[in-house]
This record gives C-alpha cells, structure tokens and sequence, in this order.
C-alpha cells in the first residue's frame, strides 16, 4: 500500500515538473516573440535614415563662408 503511495506521488511530480516546464517554455517563447518584435520596430524606426531639421540657422542662412564663424 506504501509502495503504491510512493509510486503514484512520483508520477505526480514527474507530471506536474514536465507541466511545469512546458508552461515556463510557453511564457519564455512568448516574451521571446515580443521581444523580437519590439526589436523589428525599434529597427524599423532608426532605419527611417536623418531626418530633415525645422529650425533653421539664421547664421548660417545668412552667411555661406564658413571659415568667419559668427559673423553675419
């Protein structure tokens, strides 16, 4: 009667562990997809190249030779 006990608790934990396993594997893989596709944006983003700038310079609008610096 011990014998089947000692048995039927060992099958339980072997079930229970591989359960175990196979749910942290599940939640692994899925933060691993969103992961990857938080990365696919960020990538996606920064590859969108310089982007133009709206503040325009009245020093150098105004002064095309480079070497006075300052001088409008």
């Amino acid at each position: 009667m011990i014998y089947m006990l000692k048995v039927d608790v060992l099958v339980a934990a072997v079930l229970f562990g591989l359960g175990g396993v196979i749910i942290l594997g599940l939640f692994a893989w899925a933060k691993a997809k969103e992961y990857a596709h938080a990365l696919r944006a960020m990538e996606r983003i920064a590859a969108a190249g310089p982007r133009e700038s709206f503040v325009i310079s009245r020093t150098r609008s105004r002064n095309h030779n480079t070497d006075s610096v300052g001088a409008a």
